[in-house]
């Protein structure tokens, strides 16, 4: 009867250990279940790109065999812990965040190929990126400074396998990320009601440069301001012992605090350390804290994430000795990590049963679903709806485009489109403008600002207005209408006055005239968008000029007046407006005038033309040839002109004017980045070479001369494409006439 009951016993035994290793192999057991190890806790804390160092220190915790039972983070902590809870390895992690363009993910705006022709015209027109909302109460700006657009896109397709799961406690390791309240300022857990992908970009939401993020009912932000390293939560989530990662931002000194984002940079940090303070106080002896020496790291060094790994990876292993006490046996640590592998299996081929547009409430959901392009019955796959999300995003009518996958039946998915509407609404304010100076006296600028009203129906109609002041004044109001909601046809009425001056020279130094010319010009636009290459368009219009003397001897005006048809066509795939290296612009444009009036007197109708082409060539992988060449033919008396930058270079502004113009231009840049890293901005060294010439061939135009002989010059340039626009510094000579130092901010193509 012993015998029998010692071999139950014993069979018993071997029962619960069988258990307790199979339990081990799906998630580790804590103390309170099997007596066999403590029920240990993970935290990361946020810390921008120094979080990279949590990969590295996921590496040499695996390599150690030290399974986790609860992870909680913060900010860039949640995006790594976030995956490794999900069931992505350190390798996994490692590999997809070496493959993230860093660039493309926080771009102020997308690829410039995805843009609509309108939005590449404000390009080559100078208007910048930013824009500020105009309504009833005032200004409004955007909530954010860099868009979450790719970043959303991001966290969608690595959480796919997961959008379904409501409750982080049921990933392969029970999850929570903190957030912060923005309205009360107190934390916020993100664990249960809340998808993985709402988690990381909520936690991650610092405030100013990502939109606040909406989540039951509450605006959430950085939880890095109330709880950088939630240590207390891992213990709340049954923790026994912490393995505590820190990454954060140590303060900086006096001698740093010398801008505005730099103090603005140490207000954030004070209210980290204080709380990361409170953190590391309540560790006990049985915790493990980890410090990594990111000495020289800064938050934003996201180039640099395999260094900033490597960094984790030492100092998880200068611990080494301490938290093998938390490993377990090398097989069963692989059947642990077998079983959170399988559960990050993704599907890369979809079924589409339907495409859904929700949540609008200013935009036409036609116009969305014509841009997305994704048909009932279609198989995509994850970058295929991405690239569909972008192509929207690409139309300026959103802040971000987020997606995602839902269970459609017998096998299918339905894919639904959650556009963000701008949050500063779409009445809207641009600036842009340019200054040329030679440093010595001579200077010019001209200052453009621009409004837009859109979606005043519900075809898209949008009404815009520009005014520009400086050397050329103008100003313009045009209604753009497309022919249904998602027609590519549109509509265009426009009238516009512009005011721009020339001078007269005796000789090549000084004028003895100065002279100006205005105009006035509507018509009415037809025309087609081609994708987004650009449009085709026939016009029909009236425009009066008229040249008048402002200063000198000579007695002069000239006035026109004619009705015209014109047709023309616009091609833009150009990958950068100021230093493309792919793609091709084109612009064209003929016009017949109809019984034109000059001066009273019945003139023979003429012909009138312009056109502006460029081609960049690659040369290797860090230089570029860009081909240029610009006619045009108008019918007023100098209402083209010559001089300055890379328009005869070395020449003063405006020099050579004519009502033809012919003009050829080859251009060398070098991107030297590499070399004037400290600059963290592009930067670009080069040469021009230049002829061209400006003439007048037209009746009682004598007195301008006729200088049709071509001028040719050169330059040698730096320049930087810096967040506020191309900046240059040319030097140039026009062979025969003079040379200059120039500095120029603004666009030139």
């Amino acid at each position: 009867m012993r015998a029998s009951l010692r071999f139950t016993a014993t069979l018993l035994t071997i029962f619960v250990l069988s258990l307790s290793i199979g339990a081990l192999s799906a998630a580790p057991v804590s103390v309170g279940e099997s007596g066999l190890r403590p029920k240990v806790g993970l935290v990361l804390s946020g810390g921008g790109a120094r979080g990279f160092a949590h990969i590295g220190a996921l590496k040499a915790l695996e390599e150690l065999c030290i399974p986790f039972d609860v992870i909680t983070a913060t900010s860039m902590g949640a995006m790594v812990g976030g995956a490794y809870a999900a069931g992505y390895s350190a390798d996994d992690i490692r590999k997809i965040t070496l493959d993230v363009d860093w660039t493309k993910m926080f771009a102020p705006r997308p690829d410039r190929k995805k843009l609509n022709w309108q939005a590449k015209e404000d390009d080559r027109r100078g208007l910048g990126l930013f824009e500020v909302g105009v309504d009833e109460n005032g200004l409004r700006f955007p909530s954010e400074v860099i868009p979450s657009h790719e970043l959303g896109i991001f966290l969608g397709r690595a959480t796919q396998p997961f959008n379904t799961i409501n409750d982080l406690n049921q990933l392969a390791i029970p999850f929570a990320a903190m957030a912060t309240n923005l309205v009360t300022g107190e934390r916020v857990v993100l664990n249960r009601r809340v998808t993985l992908a709402q988690a990381m970009r909520a936690s991650m939401s610092i405030p100013g440069a990502f939109a606040p993020v909406p989540w039951q009912g509450l605006l959430l932000v950085d939880g890095g301001l109330v709880d950088n390293m939630p240590v207390g939560e891992a213990r709340n989530m049954g923790a026994d012992v912490v393995v505590a990662v820190n990454v954060g931002t140590p303060l900086s000194g006096r001698e740093e605090l010398t801008s505005v984002g730099a103090i603005m940079g140490q207000v954030v940090n004070l209210l980290t350390e204080q709380n990361v303070k409170t953190s590391i106080d309540s560790l006990t002896d049985r915790d493990i804290y980890i410090k990594p020496r990111l000495d020289g790291y800064s938050s934003s060094d996201f180039n640099k994430a395999a260094e900033i790994m490597k960094v984790g990876y030492e100092a998880v292993m200068q611990m080494k000795r301490r938290l093998q006490v938390f490993a377990v046996p090398p097989e069963t640590y692989q059947r642990w990590l077998s079983a959170r592998a399988e559960r990050v299996l993704l599907n890369p081929e979809h079924v589409v049963e339907s495409v859904e547009v929700v949540g609008l409430k200013t935009v036409n959901p036609e116009r969305v679903r014509g841009s997305i392009g994704i048909r009932p019955g279609q198989i995509v796959t994850n970058e295929e709806v991405a690239e569909a999300a972008r192509d929207v995003w690409g139309t300026g009518d959103f802040q971000g485009v987020p997606f995602r996958f839902e269970p459609g039946p017998r096998g299918t998915e339905v894919v639904v489109f959650e556009p963000t509407e701008k949050d500063w609404g779409y009445s809207s304010l641009k600036f842009g403008g340019n200054l040329q100076s030679d440093l010595d006296g001579e200077n010019t600028f001209n200052v453009l600002l621009a409004h837009s009203w859109g979606w005043l129906n519900s075809w898209g109609g949008e009404w815009r207005n520009e005014i520009q002041g400086g050397e050329v004044k103008r100003a313009a109001s045009e209604w753009y209408q497309p022919l249904g909601p998602s027609s590519n046809w549109f509509l265009r009425p426009s009238v516009s006055y512009e005011w721009s001056p020339f001078n007269l020279y005796a000789d090549y130094e000084e004028p003895i005239a100065r002279f100006r010319n205005e105009q006035f010009d509507t018509h009415l636009m037809l025309g087609y968008e081609i994708g987004k290459l650009g449009r085709v368009w026939g016009q029909a219009g009236w425009f009066h000029s008229r040249t008048k003397q402002e200063i000198g001897l000579f007695d002069v005006k000239i006035t026109t007046k004619a009705k015209y048809l014109g047709v023309g066509v616009q091609f833009d795939t150009l990958d950068n407006p100021s230093f493309p290296r792919a793609g091709f612009g084109l612009k064209a444009s003929v016009m017949q005038t109809i019984e034109p009036n000059v001066d009273g007197a019945e003139e023979q109708s003429e012909m009138l033309y312009a056109l502006d082409v460029m081609k960049p060539v690659p040369l290797g992988e860090r230089s570029t040839l860009l081909l240029a060449a610009t006619l045009g033919k108008a019918s007023q008396t100098s209402a083209f002109n010559l001089g300055g930058v890379f328009r005869l270079s070395g020449t003063p502004y405006g020099r050579f004017t004519g009502n033809r113009l012919e003009l050829a231009r080859v251009l060398f840049y070098h991107d030297a980045s590499r070399v004037m890293r400290e600059m963290k901005m592009p930067l670009y060294l080069g040469f021009s070479l230049e002829a061209g010439r400006a003439w007048n061939k037209l009746p009682g135009t004598q007195l301008w001369g006729g200088e049709d002989d071509w001028k040719r010059a050169a330059s040698l340039y730096a320049a930087s494409d810096t967040w506020f626009g191309p900046v240059y510094l040319v030097f140039g000579r026009t062979f025969g006439y003079s040379d200059a130092v120039t500095l120029y901010w603004g666009r030139l193509f």
